[in-house]
């Protein structure tokens, strides 16, 4: 309908995951440096640690670009005098910091690959699919920011939208926390 936010399904994520867990870890390598040029993949334990590092950091900007779309929608809403959904938006902005922080600043994870056992190829799989589901979920992110801007000057879609991005940065947060 003209005017009506554009959503994004809440299974966004799930399914690129399912889609992405059909892949061989090369061409999980090759998704992820579209995501993260130069990384190097974690199955040479050497260079692991940076390509754990360069991958959080990479998503940290990510979630740095969403909470600037959000910041120019509250400049454009103080602009306009419209006052009312600027708390919304700055309890978005200061979860969006802490996420990104958490994200950048994390311990190393994934254990198995410091550690001394041997990475199995299964593993490797299910670690590139993971990073790889963190890269999906910020993209959603993104456009349920898109929704937010696009719901500015209509109070009922703006609520919707700020809940579906809360939401999804609970979902977000969540998912991050489970990496070991």
């Amino acid at each position: 309908a003209p005017g009506r936010t554009p959503r994004v399904p809440v299974s966004y994520g799930r399914q690129r995951r399912r889609e992405s867990s059909s892949l061989s870890a090369a061409e999980h390598l090759e998704r992820l440096a579209r995501f993260v040029p130069g990384v190097a993949g974690y199955l040479d334990r050497e260079r692991a640690r940076e390509t754990d590092k360069r991958v959080r950091v990479r998503l940290a900007e990510e979630l740095t670009a969403v909470k600037g779309a959000l910041e120019r929608d509250k400049r454009a809403l103080i602009d306009a005098r419209d006052l009312t959904p600027l708390t919304a938006l700055d309890g978005l902005a200061s979860k969006l910091d802490r996420l990104g922080n958490t994200v950048e600043y994390a311990a190393r994870g994934y254990r198995p690959v410091f550690d001394d056992v041997k990475l199995t190829r299964d593993r490797l799989d299910r670690l590139y699919t993971f990073d790889l589901g963190l890269f999906d979920e910020v993209t959603a992110l993104a456009a349920r920011a898109g929704a937010v801007h696009a719901a500015l000057g209509d109070r009922g879609h703006l609520a919707e939208a700020v809940a579906a991005i809360d939401e999804a940065l609970d979902r977000f947060g969540a998912t991050f926390a489970s990496r070991q």
